[in-house]
């Protein structure tokens, strides 16, 4: 695994537009660009941040990333992920 790797991916979508377009136009296929591998591309595509924390990613860039990108766009929901809630059904 390489958190680098997954830190470049968090920050381009925090700050970029355009990869935050790509990414939700194609989320794998805008991974497949920065290397990360199919265990890394889960986690980041599937909003895993407990994974991705414990992985020893930056919470300053998870954070970012869950506030441009997440479905639900809270910290309280930013909070229950990374203590590895799942995400509420319905």
């Amino acid at each position: 695994m390489s958190t680098h790797a997954m830190e470049s991916v968090l920050y381009d979508l925090g700050v970029k537009r355009e990869a935050r377009t790509a990414f939700g136009e194609d989320a794998a296929a805008f991974l497949k660009r920065y290397g990360v591998d199919a265990q890394e591309a889960a986690m980041i595509s599937g909003f895993d941040m407990a994974a991705l924390l414990r992985a020893g990613v930056s919470p300053l860039l998870t954070y970012g990333f869950w506030m441009m990108n997440a479905p639900v766009k809270t910290r309280a929901a930013y909070l229950e992920r990374s203590r590895g809630t799942p995400p509420a059904q319905g």
